[in-house]
């Protein structure tokens, strides 16, 4: 597979650039756009590479969204990949590889070539303009694909509800979930009533309002609904339609962000609600209190050197993560400056910021992204950041400003012990040397196994005359020594000096490091109790979420943790998937961690994100109530009950459909293909195009299958089917009888070939056989999957129906015959036609073929229903060649010039053929050799004699050679067309109402023992000899194939006809 360029627009092939892309952040954004894992992704990846090793992110999304063959093999793949892989609870912890091989690429970095559009203008985007521009072309796409999680339902509704993550919208997932299961929020949401839209409201007002709306919608979905997961498009739609208005313009969306441009809608709906009371009633605004705003806002003073104190709101906490270790710490370094004065030496703070009033609802953005001035990049950090289920803002609090400012000297003190004896400590462990530095500990140490050859005792000795060792330790020592290194000389007295001096001096070295590591954690421990006091222990918030992201800078993946206070347990949810999980999870989870060595690149440890904390002492917050559903709410839960209902309905009939698919393959390598499947009228490269026998039932056929389409799920399919076709065998079953009591009015074999097939009581195998055919060749839409399955079922259906030779070849005998009794009929009413247009000559052509093919159809089978109504046909040719004789005589008589050449070549040659038909034919010659004779005797002698005398000895000649007629025929509404054409001929010609069809049969005992000399017949598109239709018509007439005397060959396809309405029901 390569990419198509040439799918790009010219415009736009200038500007296609290659960009080394980091594997693992491809991989990670499609799967959380497309739901597959990382093995399905990757092997989608490596389909999509050129020869060159390169692949355009935009092909590998669309081959994901759109080849749903291949998505489903990937998912089929991974499924048996899973399946083989043995339990987690059974790997041994400490070899890894026994997970199976699985794909995991997390100590491996892939850079990828890969095929972009670059912007016009240098710099004018970032380097993910181009997977995103990839996941907005496939996320309408993502939005209309029915899985099993979009009809999975919950256990009961106490069971949390996920969010669908419809393209790359876990940002918005993560916030409204953590804003969901708060219990206020979510009552405020429910209870909010939209007022009336008018033009008297800014944009801004309006597109708040749509939103909350929406909101309140989703809200109501995620509290009633039976789905597992909730589909947000649209309440993700309308947030994306207020961005301008709220000057959000961000490629990658952060939901920390959206987080506050959220609450800010709900605020201005709100307040839009206040505004719309006030204009109702003018005291409205002196009680009117935004309840949102009441939630999330609350108020600071402000110092500034020696400025008089000034207050501000307080909404959303934003925590530089540099120089923080812990929650504590970074809202203090936030709002007071560090107590620490080495990192305050490198903070410029000139004010400081005591609370004075604490909202109930406090969120807290850990800011992990640092922009680089010299790189041009921003990078994420992931140094561990510790939280805390419980926090306490009382060391922020303006009240107890003079407690804390001691405790913070107390603490600068504190700090600068904590920094000499780090200091001290350091000295000890990173000894300088040269430009190196070492652990003075380590190197007593070593200096005295050098000299000694053996190791110091782990515990250190007490000072004596001799020096203790460890025999053991030496003689592991020794044994386990490679040769052993030692000085070439040194004296006994050097020696006994390094024995009782090195040891002495290690002592003294681990014994002061150890009091100082002592001291430190001393130093640390009264740092960390400093605010351990019940006084400053009284505003207590509890964690209710913790919005954790995984991946770089620019791209990654949220979930939420959620503490659901009436249950005591801690929620993941991760989009569509919600499950119980512990306090240590989201601790682990949430913590962050150090670079490993392998992250050459961005790290990606998960880490928490944004936090979210309540107000432990209103219990409002967190208390649930019932909430019954008003009216609005409830319609729209029930329109997603319908929805939901049609969706399973979807997927299940999608799964039926792949599985009848999986048959019919599975039976195409297995077995041979049927001799009746290869029959030219139903099979071949032109199969599509051969429409004789499908189009004129096309209408019908569509109806019926619709009709028994909504029972497809209830009823086997191949039952159902089994009773379509008999239902239709049924209805088509006319007997002879009935069809010749109709004649000449209406003829109902031309309405289905299942009519013409009863009429000449053909066995129920073929029409069985003939309906399952027209089934599965019906033109289908692609959309209609239940039409498809039954179009699949009739497949399978005539790969086992089991037909002998012999009844192929009569099968095919049969659609032969039908497609020849169609061409007769349509040749009939062309002749028809150009015969009320005193079109003799060409008519005359139309009516010779007919009458050559009904014949041919007449003397191969003891039955007449194969043909067309002998008498009628015979009848209207008679007539045709009546009315051509009338004019050519009376012009021969009128006008002394008109010469016969025309009578010569054309009319004797047609009329000579009246001599193999019927005895009311050979009459009719007889009467127009009389005619010619009587005129004869009736002229002068003169030129115009001989050419009269010529004509009239051809005409007594008996009939020799081959006369071959070039004509086009239309099969376009055979039922309508003959049913006028046959009124038309009674009307103007009161003979024809006569019993055809008895005369018919009476006389074709004599007409079967007659000889017969069979007219070859070359039939093409003719053009100029095609008779025109009516003007609302104009359909592509199809070309009648070479009569052969031995037979006939198959009709060709192609023509635009229109299958004629239901028979009338017969008793």
């Amino acid at each position: 597979m390569t990419v198509d360029t040439a799918a790009v627009s010219e415009n736009k092939k200038n500007n296609l650039s290659i960009t080394k892309r980091d594997r693992r952040d491809v991989i990670r954004q499609v799967r959380e756009i497309t739901g597959l894992d990382e093995n399905s992704i990757n092997q989608t990846i490596e389909a999509c590479k050129d020869g060159t090793g390169r692949y355009s992110l935009e092909q590998v999304i669309s081959l994901l969204f759109d080849d749903s063959n291949l998505r489903n093999n990937l998912q089929r793949t991974a499924q048996a990949t899973n399946s083989t892989s043995p339990p987690a609870s059974n790997l041994p912890v400490n070899n890894p590889s026994a997970a199976g091989p699985t794909y995991d690429r997390s100590n491996d970095i892939i850079t990828d070539d890969v095929i972009e559009l670059s912007p016009e203008i240098d710099n004018q985007q970032p380097a993910d303009d181009e997977l995103e521009r990839a996941l907005l072309l496939s996320r309408e796409t993502m939005e209309q694909m029915i899985d099993e999680s979009d009809i999975a339902k919950r256990k009961s509704l106490d069971e949390p509800a996920g969010l669908k993550n419809v393209g790359n919208t876990c940002w918005f997932n993560s916030i409204v979930q953590s804003l969901y299961t708060l219990p206020y929020f979510r009552q405020l949401i429910l209870n909010f009533q939209c007022p009336t839209i008018n033009h008297s409201l800014t944009d801004s007002e309006q597109q708040a309002l749509y939103f909350t709306e929406e909101l309140r919608y989703l809200f109501a979905l995620m509290l009633k609904s039976p789905r597992r997961s909730i589909n947000p498009d649209r309440a993700i739609k309308k947030f994306k339609n207020t961005r301008k208005l709220c000057g959000v313009d961000f490629s990658h969306e952060d939901c920390s962000e959206f987080a506050t441009h959220l609450i800010d809608l709900v605020e201005l709906a709100y307040e839009t609600i206040g505004k719309n009371l006030l204009n109702i009633d003018n005291t409205a605004s002196l009680n009117c209190i935004n309840p949102v705003n009441t939630l999330v806002t609350g108020e600071v003073n402000v110092e500034r050197n020696e400025h008089i104190p000034i207050r501000e709101a307080l909404r959303q906490i934003n925590i530089q993560m540099i120089g923080s270790t812990n929650i504590y710490d970074g809202l203090e370094t936030l709002w007071l400056g560090s107590a620490d004065e080495s990192l305050s030496s490198q903070q410029t703070i000139t004010e400081q910021r005591w609370l004075t009033r604490l909202p109930p609802v406090l969120f807290i953005c850990l800011n992990r992204y640092r922009f680089s001035q010299a790189t041009k990049q921003t990078s994420k950090i992931i140094a561990p950041f510790e939280f805390y289920p419980e926090l306490y803002l009382d060391r922020y609090m303006l009240v107890n400003k003079n407690i804390i400012l001691n405790k913070r000297n107390i603490a600068k003190n504190l700090y600068a012990q904590l920094h000499d004896l780090e200091s001290t400590l350091n000295s000890y462990l990173k000894y300088p040397c040269n430009d190196e530095s070492f652990a003075l500990a380590n190197a007593i140490r070593v200096v005295y196994e050098f000299a000694t050859g053996c190791r110091l005792n782990p515990t250190l000795p007490k000072r004596t005359d001799q020096v203790t060792l460890d025999q053991n330790t030496t003689s592991r020592s020794r044994q386990h020594s490679t040769v052993p290194i030692q000085p070439s000389h040194i004296s006994s007295e050097e020696l006994q000096f390094i024995q009782n001096t090195l040891p002495t001096w290690l002592t003294e070295v681990e014994a002061k490091c150890a009091g100082i590591r002592e001291e430190i954690r001393r130093v640390k421990s009264e740092l960390k109790q400093l605010y351990d006091e019940a006084q400053l222990k009284q505003m207590r918030y509890t964690l209710h979420a913790v919005c954790v992201h995984e991946g770089s800078a620019t791209l990654g993946h949220f979930w939420t943790y959620v503490y659901h206070s009436d249950r005591q347990k801690w929620y993941r949810y991760n989009d569509n998937e919600v499950c119980e999980t512990t306090w240590n999870d989201v601790f682990d989870a949430g913590i962050g961690g150090q670079r490993t060595q392998n992250d050459r690149d961005e790290p990606r440890v998960p880490s928490a994100y944004l936090l979210v904390y309540i107000n432990a002492d209103q219990k409002l917050l967190s208390n649930d109530i019932q909430f019954e559903l008003p009216s609005d709410l409830q319609r729209v839960l029930d329109d997603d009950l319908v929805l939901l209902q049609q969706q399973i309905e979807s997927v299940h009939l999608e799964q039926l459909q792949n599985e009848l698919k999986t048959v019919c393959e599975r039976i195409e390598k297995q077995q041979p293909i049927h001799r009746a499947l290869a029959i030219p009228f139903f099979a071949g490269p032109n199969a599509p195009s051969d429409s004789e026998i499908i189009k004129p039932v096309l209408d019908s056929t569509l109806r019926i299958l619709k009709a028994y389409a909504p029972r497809i799920l209830s009823v086997e399919v191949d039952r159902l089917l089994q009773e379509i076709v008999d239902k239709e065998i049924k209805i088509y079953s006319h007997t002879a009888n009935i069809i010749t009591s109709a004649l000449p009015h209406n003829d109902y074999r031309l309405q289905h070939v299942l009519s013409y097939f009863s009429a000449n009581r053909v066995g129920t195998i073929y029409r069985q056989r003939a309906m399952y055919d027209i089934i599965r060749l019906t033109s289908i839409p692609n959309d209609d999957t239940r039409l498809r399955i039954f179009k699949l079922q009739a497949q399978i259906v005539c790969n086992d129906m089991q037909m002998s030779n012999d009844e192929v070849q009569e099968y095919q005998k049969l659609l032969t015959d039908y497609k020849d009794f169609r061409s007769v009929i349509a040749a009939f009413l062309a002749g028809c036609q150009l015969m009320n247009e005193d079109k003799f000559e060409e008519a005359i052509t139309y009516f010779c073929v007919a009458c050559e093919y009904n014949l041919r159809l007449s003397k191969q089978c003891t039955l007449p229903m194969r043909a067309m109504d002998s008498c009628l046909l015979f009848r209207a040719r008679r007539l045709c060649f009546e009315r051509w004789n009338d004019v050519v005589i009376n012009r021969f008589k009128t006008d002394p010039e008109y010469r016969l050449d025309t009578m010569t070549h054309q009319f004797l040659p047609c009329l000579m053929q009246l001599k193999l038909s019927s005895e009311e034919d050979q009459a009719y010659i007889t009467e127009i050799q009389r005619i010619w004779c009587l005129l004869l005797d009736k002229i002068e002698p003169t030129e115009r004699t001989l050419s009269l005398e010529e004509f009239l000895q051809r005409l007594l000649e008996q009939p020799i050679g081959q006369h071959y007629h070039s004509v086009s025929i239309n099969k376009h509404q055979l039922v309508e067309r003959y049913d006028e054409a046959v009124r038309d001929l009674i009307h103007r010609y009161p003979s024809f109402s006569g019993n055809t069809v008895e005369q018919q049969q009476s006389q074709s005992p004599n007409r079967s023992n007659r000889a017969s000399v069979s007219i070859p017949v070359v039939i093409h598109h003719h053009h100029q000899q095609q008779p025109q239709q009516q003007q609302h018509h104009n359909p592509t007439p199809e070309t009648m194939p070479t009569i052969d005397p031995r037979g006939s060959s198959p009709m060709q396809q192609g023509d635009d006809e229109q299958d004629p309405p239901l028979p009338p029901s017969l008793s």
